[in-house]
């Protein structure tokens, strides 16, 4: 049954999606929206990132195989918690931001200009496009407060709101509040300018500039119409009733943290995402981040020092946050809020891979009505993040073990399950690491990208006037880019660095971090090993971990009080073993999948800025989960990614002329099922192909079937031989699959 939530929400999303809304196109993106390298992770975001993904893949090995699955909302990871499931209605603040005329043609960075630029822009100045052949650009003669209001929290289709109960089938809902436009002191080249340094790491900190200066533009906007200090706090303490990161370490997320929940600022112009407009390199790219976060630990609201800005001086701070531009629509404004909920992006960094217009979290963001701008509507998130964020309703099944299954749509949650989940063996990866420096066992950090290890214990040091923990430790971290840090709490929820961060390469060596300055009190003491995207080492070794008078652990005896999230006890050789899945889910025309069939569009017009639009089809898309790997950048590691959809179909189309086609017209056709596939006729350079029907393909065989090809190495998928069988039987909003052996 639908919650009655979903009930209403379902009603008004369907009665809108056949009347485009009365839109304009715009000024001329492009070709394209731009896809930048995958975003950066703050550490409080990068652990929570680990926790979450630790808690998903243990209530899938804790459950029985035909179970349907649903986890809990709260559920504890080592000696940490973490929300698994997004059940709850969310407050949201957020404040239209125009820019100023102040221009810093001081600050210099390798003997240049660092910011520069012109002054503005104000809202309204994003030239109308309708003298132009753009057919696709959002623009509107006056983005005004009202058309924000009704983008965020407006009740039926086309509203983030709306999207979000939609895609929880209920679980999920928003409120919050819109400011009238502000202004910043600069333009926007001093808060949206790429010139970064190395450190920034892939999102310049200037940007976090714009968060503080929107937020207090408004605090001072609130403070001119006669408003107290006492008056703003109390308003404000409205959007601060979830402890995002359970700072207190007690398992309640229902109660504030000092920060508002869920922060946007808005920016006037074109967002860099569809090239910055006028601004050009110098607008701000869409993204969502924590402000100032190597300041944790010193800056914050009292007792939970997480970095962060202050709005005026109400003791309320902004850490969390997300930017979209002016005429974003809500399609990227709902992208982004999916990285606020804590989902990655699906695309490549780097260039193309097979999601496309399949996901939310990867180009379906850009879809719209037949006639409508990109990004007008948002697509549908996928099977998988939605299991992430606990709204997935999923049957399960054993690799080559018959079963058959009732799929309802995928949309939203009917009596019929979503998705199927196929359990698969997982991935063993065995890692040569070398002997322990003493005995038969050493803890290890494990390897990867995007990893936050944890190796935590309790120490008692209340009986000693001075301390030292001190080990052997043995390590291989790219250098300058990864660390292992030594960490210390008194309530095991927010930890202080100790000693200086390991990078680089270093055979068995003497560790040593001075405790003397917690002598006299209990503590917890964690290793904590943090990588980035790319380029790591084989990690962290350890061994022989003593406090003189308190502990010695020569890690030969079992865990010995430590709790490891990501280390493990290891010999020589350290095994990793990964969750590996097939997710099958039934694709029709409903819910936001409806803008499958109106909005995936192709540029086929040489220096022309007008689209032609084609149907995504529908059938059963099916998905493989590894999660060995923790991106889908198919450049760096062709075939294979965190979860990824398998083509039907993986033979190159090519255009009239030989060329092959862009990756999002690729994989139109991805789904398996009984269905004809739609006949296409696009065009390149103006020149029209195309592209007949094909053949439904029923059959989704991992043993026999190739799902990758040579030709578009990014594209393809190299499943796993486990000997399975997906069979599609019968099509339709009730689909039937039938799981069996291969052979």
């Amino acid at each position: 049954m639908r919650p009655p939530l979903l009930a209403m929400a379902l009603v008004a999303v369907m009665a809108a999606f056949g009347t485009p809304p009365a839109m304009a196109a715009a000024e001329a993106p492009p070709a394209k929206p731009v896809s930048r390298d995958v975003a950066p992770l703050s550490p409080q975001q990068r652990e929570q990132a680990a926790l979450r993904k630790q808690a998903v893949e243990d209530s899938l090995s804790a459950g029985p195989a035909t179970a349907k699955v649903r986890p809990g909302r709260a559920v504890k990871v080592g000696n940490r918690y973490v929300e698994q499931a997004q059940e709850r209605k969310d407050q949201i603040f957020v404040v239209l931001a125009e820019f100023g005329d102040q221009v810093d043609n001081d600050t210099m960075i390798d003997g240049q200009i660092k910011y520069g630029g012109q002054p503005g822009p104000r809202h309204n100045q994003i030239p109308d496009p309708r003298a132009t052949d753009d057919n696709h650009t959002l623009w509107r003669p006056d983005f005004d407060r009202t058309y924000y209001q009704r983008s965020y929290f407006g009740v039926g289709a086309n509203s983030l709101r709306d999207y979000y109960r939609v895609q929880s089938s209920g679980r999920y809902d928003i409120d919050g509040y819109v400011s009238d436009w502000v202004r910043v002191p600069y333009n926007e080249s001093r808060y949206g300018g790429d010139r970064c340094a190395p450190e920034e790491g892939g999102i310049c900190w200037n940007n976090w500039d714009l968060v503080r200066d929107s937020v207090n533009a408004w605090y001072e906007s609130q403070k001119a119409a006669g408003r107290t200090t006492e008056q703003i706090r109390e308003e404000l303490k409205k959007y601060d009733v979830w402890d995002r990161y359970d700072y207190d370490n007690d398992g309640d997320f229902d109660e504030p943290d000092g920060y508002l929940d869920h922060y946007q600022v808005v920016h006037a112009g074109v967002d860099e995402t569809w090239g910055g407009g006028a601004q050009g390199a110098d607008a701000v790219w869409a993204h969502r981040y924590f402000a100032y976060w190597p300041q944790r630990g010193q800056t914050g609201p009292g007792g939970n020092r997480n970095g962060g800005t202050q709005i005026g001086d109400t003791g309320i701070w902004v850490g969390d946050y997300l930017t979209v531009g002016e005429n974003s629509g809500v399609g990227l404004t709902a992208h982004e809020y999916g990285h606020d909920l804590g989902l990655p992006d699906l695309y490549s960094g780097d260039g193309d891979n097979a999601v496309n217009f399949w996901s939310l979290m990867s180009s379906a963001s850009y879809l719209s009505t037949a006639r409508g701008p990109a990004g007008e509507y948002a697509g549908d998130l996928d099977a998988w993040s939605k299991l992430q964020l606990g709204w997935l309703n999923y049957d399960r099944a054993k690799a080559a073990t018959p079963s058959t299954h009732t799929l309802g749509v995928s949309s939203y949650n009917t009596e019929d399950p979503q998705a199927l989940l196929v359990d698969l063996p997982p991935r063993e990866i065995t890692t040569p690491l070398g002997p322990p420096y003493q005995g038969q066992w050493q803890w290890w950090s494990g390897k990867g990208d995007n990893l936050e290890q944890t190796l935590t214990r309790e120490l008692d040091l209340t009986g000693v006037s001075t301390a030292s923990l001190t080990a052997k430790a043995a390590f291989d971290i790219e250098d300058g880019y990864d660390f292992l840090y030594g960490e210390v709490s008194l309530d095991n929820a927010s930890w202080t660095p100790v000693g200086q961060p390991l990078t680089g390469t270093s055979a068995w060596t003497d560790l040593s971090y001075d405790l003397s300055a917690y002598a006299g009190k209990k503590v917890w003491f964690r290793f904590r090993y943090s990588t980035d995207s790319n380029t790591g080492g084989t990690g962290f070794r350890v061994d022989s971990i003593a406090v003189p008078g308190v502990f010695s652990d020569d890690v030969e005896q079992g865990e010995d009080g430590w709790t490891a999230v990501g280390f493990a006890r290891s010999g020589e050789n350290g095994v990793q073993r990964f969750t590996r899945a097939y997710l099958a889910e039934n694709r029709r025309y409903t819910g936001y999948n409806a803008f499958l069939r109106t909005g995936p569009y192709n540029f086929g017009w040489t220096g022309s800025q007008r689209v032609e639009h084609y149907p995504y089809q529908q059938g059963v898309l099916v998905w493989l989960w590894d999660s060995s790997y923790s991106d889908n950048t198919t450049k760096q590691h062709p075939g294979g990614g965190l979860i990824l959809p398998v083509d039907a179909r993986p033979e190159p189309l090519k255009w009239s002329d030989g060329k092959p086609v862009s990756a999002r017209l690729q994989v139109f056709d991805a789904p398996f099922g009984t269905e004809r596939t739609d006949r296409l006729r696009l065009h390149a350079q103006g020149v029209a192909s195309t592209f007949p029907g094909r053949p439904g393909v029923r059959v989704f065989d991992d043993h026999a079937g190739v799902y990758w090809n040579a030709e578009l190495p990014q594209l393809g998928v190299k499943v796993p031989d486990t000997g399975t069988k997906i069979t599609v039987l019968r099509d339709g909003k009730r689909a039937t699959v039938r799981v069996s052996a291969a052979g």
